[in-house]
């Protein structure tokens, strides 16, 4: 082989060492830090890589409207608490509820499964919020519309447990968890943590007003990465869909192994 190519072979390994993502060179959680500084509204981000347990974190306690990632909560309590006492045509309407839900955001889905837990099991969702310890997330509460105007919260890292949960297997147990996991890589929506990845994203956007969001495990086969970023601003949507694409980007690499 000749020494100019063996140079430009040499030279694209060590750049795909150091960038898994397209645009993005691996970041030190400083640079990382320095650019969500830049964000014209309000950012949350929390990350986690699924097998070392590193983490990064940037206001991933602040509280923001959960929009279509309280979808995930939803999902969770209807396999833990409604699933279990249906007959098998009921669990077939439940599973198209759920898929639909979570591949589409499809809005009559999720009510028909909040009119289920009404009328079957009141306290669902308050149960696997318990269940999961998380302090800051309410759906589809009262109490939250009270407090934020918004009846469903949560915050990026609480979201990211939720996310992390699904992905362990063990509450759910591990045959609903992947089915769960294997409905999440389906959905139509890939703008935002998806955009720059080379490799599968199980994950769940969330629009609502002036709120855009993501949760989601990007996952290569060696870095299972767990990304939750939840933005406002009155900002446009593609900036806040760019911004999303590119702290994920960012994160990635700055957690992968």
């Amino acid at each position: 082989m000749k020494k100019w190519l063996i140079a430009i072979v040499l030279g694209i390994t060590i750049v795909l060492a150091n960038a898994t993502v397209f645009g993005a060179p691996r970041p030190t959680a400083k640079e990382v830090t320095a650019y969500a500084n830049t964000f014209e509204g309000s950012i949350g981000i929390y990350a986690k890589n699924l097998k070392t347990g590193k983490t990064y974190a940037y206001r991933s306690d602040v509280v923001f409207p959960t929009a279509s990632t309280s979808k995930l909560v939803v999902a969770l309590a209807a396999y833990k608490y409604l699933y279990p006492a249906a007959d098998a045509d009921k669990r077939t309407v439940y599973d198209d509820d759920i898929e639909k839900m979570i591949t589409v955001s499809d809005n009559e889905a999720f009510y028909d499964l909040l009119n289920e837990f009404d009328e079957k099991m009141p306290a669902a969702l308050a149960r696997t919020l318990k269940d999961l310890r998380l302090k800051k997330t309410m759906i589809h509460d009262d109490r939250a519309f009270q407090l934020y105007n918004y009846h469903s919260v949560t915050t990026p890292k609480e979201m990211a447990a939720v996310m992390e949960t699904i992905y362990r297997g063990k509450y759910l147990g591990k045959q609903t968890s992947q089915h769960l996991l294997d409905t999440l890589s389906r959905t139509i929506f890939t703008d935002e943590i998806p955009r720059y990845m080379l490799t599968p994203v199980m994950h769940k956007v969330g629009e609502l007003d002036d709120v855009l969001c993501d949760v989601g495990i990007v996952d290569d086969g060696k870095n299972p990465i767990l990304i939750s970023v939840y933005t406002s601003s009155s900002a446009a949507t593609d900036y806040k869909s760019d911004y999303i694409a590119n702290i994920a980007a960012k994160v990635y690499n700055l957690l992968r192994k």
